[in-house]
């Protein structure tokens, strides 16, 4: 996993052609410090590693419902369904 994940951030960091100000390690790979390790040991020649840890997924969700309840948001309504 943490091999894939290097390997991501080299392509990312490619289309940026370089010009990161950081990299962010987030959700729950962030709190297993072997795997930020090794991701650092790879990647950080790139940028800076910065760790927030924690699934802030859900907090995501619901905020983006209060805005659509609040009226801030429209909700999206997808009708065609995409076939591959």
């Amino acid at each position: 996993m943490a091999y894939q994940i290097a390997k991501e951030i080299g392509a990312m960091a490619t289309t940026l052609c370089g010009k990161l100000d950081a990299i962010i390690l987030t959700g729950g790979v962030a709190y297993n410090k072997r795997i930020t390790n090794w991701i650092s040991e790879y990647v950080g020649f790139i940028a800076p590693i910065e760790l927030v840890p924690g699934e802030d997924e859900m907090l995501a969700l619901a905020q983006g419902a209060l805005r659509v309840v609040e009226g801030k948001e429209i909700a999206k309504i997808y009708e065609n369904e995409v076939k591959f």
